[in-house]
């Protein structure tokens, strides 16, 4: 999939529409941090509804689906809203990119996700920011300061607080499988977010994302449609088809805009904090609804979480 041409290329990348967006200084509650809040509360639903999902679609036929969808959307977005057609130096880049972040590390999540548990699931993904931080001190993005790394430190222990902290939906009963490839999805996407952020910066957020999306859902969709040729779609209840929407066009296209504002305006590693928050959010939505009333060290954890993404924006 190839993104339609906006105007004319430019013959430099650094020539786009609008210029690179000017990072955000540290401290204070911007835009960006709202949006990527919003983002944590987007993909933190989402956990659950591609578990409920997986029920009824094979994980790679699932992935095929949201991904022609959220592909689609993306390149119009783009083709509307975008900064025009990355330079030919660029493609490939981008291509290694959208294979690593849109088709290695979703085969590697959704495969691992239908072999674990949920709480196995988002105590690996919470390491992410211990790799974003590594490779982007590596690739010179980022000094990591010592008070980002102790951030990062009450990040990670206040997710595992909050997820340990309920009691349940944690352990191996299903075997090694699932965590493994969970956290090998989670490594792939550090690697993705670093690697792209020169692209991002070059770019902006809304281009970037619609070419590796494009890229990375071309493969995608090619390995799920024998499973979706075996399905007897007339018998997918109308939730499933629910389940799709949702995970295709805010699970996909907003979150992943939002994800990459955040690249682009705070950095990688600073963004990468926001993921850990996504426990925290299904807690805060499960209180009302489920009346499953927080435990002393998930109050504990959140607090450990709220004071590492303070940390590491000031």
């Amino acid at each position: 999939m190839t993104l339609p041409e906006t105007g004319a290329a430019p013959e430099a990348p650094a020539a786009t529409a609008t210029g690179p967006a000017a990072p955000e200084a540290r401290g204070g509650f911007t835009t960006t941090d709202a949006l990527l809040t919003l983002m944590t509360l987007i993909w933190g639903i989402n956990v659950i509804v591609v578990k409920a999902a997986l029920t009824v679609f094979p994980p790679l036929a699932f992935n095929a689906f949201r991904f022609t969808i959220g592909a689609v959307v993306i390149v119009l977005v783009a083709r509307r809203l975008g900064r025009g057609k990355p330079v030919r130096a660029d493609w490939g880049r981008l291509a290694l990119l959208g294979i690593l972040g849109n088709f290695i590390y979703q085969v590697a999540y959704i495969e691992g996700l239908d072999h674990t548990k949920a709480g196995n699931a988002s105590l690996i993904m919470g390491t992410g920011p211990i790799y974003t931080a590594i490779f982007s001190h590596m690739r010179g993005h980022e000094r990591i300061r010592g008070r980002d790394a102790f951030g990062i430190f009450m990040s990670v222990l206040g997710l595992v607080s909050v997820v340990v902290g309920g009691g349940k939906d944690v352990g191996f009963e299903q075997g090694l499988l699932g965590d493994v490839l969970i956290l090998f999805g989670t490594v792939c996407w550090a690697a993705y977010t670093v690697g792209s952020k020169p692209l991002v910066d070059r770019y902006g957020s809304i281009t970037a994302t619609a070419w590796t999306m494009g890229i990375g859902a071309v493969p995608l969709v090619l390995i799920g449609v024998p499973g979706v040729a075996r399905m007897d779609l007339g018998a997918v209840p109308l939730a499933g088809w629910g389940a799709i929407v949702y995970s295709s066009l805010f699970a996909l296209v907003l979150a992943f805009l939002f994800w990459y504002r955040g690249v682009e305006r705070l950095g990688s590693t600073r963004t990468a904090t926001y993921s850990n928050f996504q426990p925290v959010i299904v807690l805060l939505i499960a209180w009302p609804l489920l009346h499953e009333t927080p435990t002393l060290w998930q109050v504990l954890g959140a607090g450990g979480i709220f004071s590492g993404i303070y940390l590491t924006r000031t």
